[in-house]
């Protein structure tokens, strides 16, 4: 058995941005597992504990998406879920570019489904987890922040490939795997 999820990647500049907005963040002294820089990506589908023999057809399924063109998304907008005022995920929104990606992890999903994947209960909603809260410890000025604090990202972020990952949870947090990468190349 692994636990898997798709994910689309973003470039190292986009990463870098977002690692500086989590450092003023940080300054709140609030108890959050940041996620580190290069652990950001926006998840497309989280598929939990599967067995080893459905990761050959799910890499056979998705290579299906190869013929969807390259995108741009643009990071904008901070918020939590399930509310800024009692924040448990604390994310980064996608602006622009938004609907490609939602049709994109609709795509996913239908692969997904088609191989026996339970479907994903929630809508989708594009964001970019960068935070989880570990406990109430000096939530307060983090909560103060979430609720003044903005981000746009400079430049917009390249979606050109997606990835299917191992994760691996360990006592420093996950380690991430990619079982097979998918490049988005029409034509």
């Amino acid at each position: 058995m692994i636990r898997a999820f798709i994910a689309a990647e973003l470039p190292e500049p986009c990463r870098q941005e977002v690692a500086a907005f989590q450092s003023k963040l940080q300054r709140s002294g609030a108890d959050v597992k940041w996620v580190e820089t290069g652990n950001l990506h926006l998840t497309l589908k989280f598929l939990g504990e599967i067995d080893d023999n459905r990761v050959e057809p799910l890499k056979e399924s998705l290579a299906g998406l190869r013929s969807r063109s390259p995108f741009q998304i643009h990071l904008e907008g901070i918020g939590a879920f399930p509310k800024t005022t009692y924040p448990k995920v604390i994310w980064v929104g996608v602006n622009e570019g938004k609907e490609k990606l939602a049709e994109l992890a609709q795509a996913v999903e239908k692969i997904c489904s088609g191989l026996g994947f339970p479907p994903e209960e929630r809508p989708f909603s594009p964001h970019l987890t960068i935070g989880r809260v570990r406990s109430q410890e000096q939530l307060a000025p983090l909560i103060k922040q979430l609720q003044t604090a903005e981000f746009r990202a400079k430049t917009p972020a390249e979606i050109g490939k997606l990835t299917l990952f191992q994760s691996t949870l360990g006592p420093r947090g996950p380690v991430y795997r990619p079982l097979a990468e998918i490049p988005l190349t029409p034509g």
